[in-house]
């Protein structure tokens, strides 16, 4: 086929379908040439190309007249009116007389170039419990699939690559930390573009815990005697509110940074002095200790010691354990002795066990053999102790 008729028969007929070609895909505010050309036209013949959208074709995105037969180099800087189909219109130049054609549609994509992440609710601001949506907002671009980083690391959770947020349900502190989108554009499996969001810092913040109530005594510089209450919670983002009750009467409140307070108060010896709890509170929550009885009960009554023997395969008595216990009193603490000589810590044949130290260990032998007794006294005033009756033990591990 004569590709240029309209030279030699005359007017009235259509040229050639033109070629369009170029890059497939491209980056909005980059430089790109789309190519377009006639095959076999002749060198004498001039025309003119237009570059069109298809979904616009009222609007020219580009043209070049070819006056000498060179290719049509159509220079662009793409946006997104170049995304879709492309096509590429030929016409004689200055000649109404030949009829234009167009070419075959060229698939271009313009493909992200902009990124941000945005927090629902803000990051600043989200509590346990709630659900936390992270949006990687385009700013530029199409054709997006998403990756999600959680302090540099994949996060480990099932997510719709094609979708643009993350919903993290029932957030709790183990979800606190810094995330980043990376949105991607692939076009033949390959993948050509990258582009990281800003982090996002999510503090994910606690509801404080159910407090635990508990007291120790110290004895005043007057002789009077003191209670110092623990309030105690596990968890709890600051700034936290403490209440000690009695009953239903606030006694006192205190604000903190840390999980526990400490609250003190005048107390009797061996007098009820009320039933306590502990409030604990944090931007509205609240929760309530269990009850806890304040009576402190000064030692009294009998102290014994019951002996444990352990025996070697032979039978023989190898050691023995012995357990010193008063009849009353909350907060006890014994001393062990030998022949009336303390026993502290660890010997060479004992050792004294418990936070109470009401447990000594004993190694049977020469060294150990003697009279041993042990005395009780109140862990917050040692001025008055009640001692037990002495207990022989031999050498072989036999007491009386």
């Amino acid at each position: 086929n004569n590709t240029f008729l309209s030279l030699v028969l005359g007017s009235g007929y259509c040229l050639d379908e033109p070629v369009l070609f170029g890059p497939l895909v491209g980056l909005e505010g980059s430089a790109v040439d789309f190519f377009c050309e006639i095959p076999g036209k002749l060198a004498t013949l001039s025309v003119h190309y237009e570059l069109y959208a298809e979904k616009n074709p009222s609007r020219v995105l580009g043209e070049y007249s070819s006056l000498s037969g060179e290719l049509a180099t159509i220079s662009q800087v793409i946006t997104t009116k170049h995304d879709g189909r492309l096509i590429c219109k030929a016409s004689g130049h200055n000649n109404t007389d030949i009829e234009s054609s167009i070419s075959k549609g060229l698939d271009f994509r313009v493909i992200v170039a902009e990124v941000m992440l945005i927090s629902h609710p803000s990051s600043d601001y989200i509590w346990e419990g709630q659900t936390l949506t992270l949006q990687c907002k385009k700013t530029k671009g199409t054709y997006v699939s998403y990756d999600w980083f959680w302090n540099d690391t994949p996060v480990q959770m099932p997510y719709d690559k094609n979708n643009d947020t993350l919903t993290i349900h029932s957030v709790s502190a183990q979800n606190t930390g810094d995330y980043m989108c990376v949105a991607s554009n692939q076009y033949n499996d390959t993948t050509t573009f990258n582009t990281s969001s800003n982090a996002v810092t999510v503090n994910v913040k606690e509801y404080v815990s159910k407090p635990k109530i508990s007291f120790d005594v110290a004895k005043n510089e007057d002789g009077g005697f003191t209670a110092i209450i623990t309030c105690q919670s596990t968890k709890g983002t600051p700034l936290k509110f403490f209440t000690l009750l009695n009953y239903t009467e606030v006694l006192t409140t205190e604000s903190t940074d840390r999980t526990s307070v400490l609250f003190s108060m005048p107390i009797e010896l061996n007098r009820y002095m009320g039933q306590m709890r502990c409030n604990a509170s944090n931007e509205g929550n609240w929760v309530l200790s269990d009850p806890l009885s304040l009576t402190v009960e000064s030692v009294g009554g009998a102290v014994t010691v019951t002996p444990l023997k352990h025996v070697g395969l032979d039978f023989q008595v190898v050691g023995m354990v012995l357990r010193c216990k008063v009849e009353r009193g909350t907060f006890p603490h014994y001393s062990w002795f030998l022949n009336n000589s303390r026993l502290l810590g660890r010997g060479g044949f004992y050792s004294v066990a418990w936070s109470d130290e009401s447990v000594l260990a004993l190694s049977v032998g020469q060294d150990s053999a003697g009279l041993y007794h042990c005395q009780a006294s109140d862990r917050f005033d040692n001025s008055t102790s009640i001692r037990s009756p002495e207990m022989l033990i031999s050498k072989e591990g036999t007491e009386a």
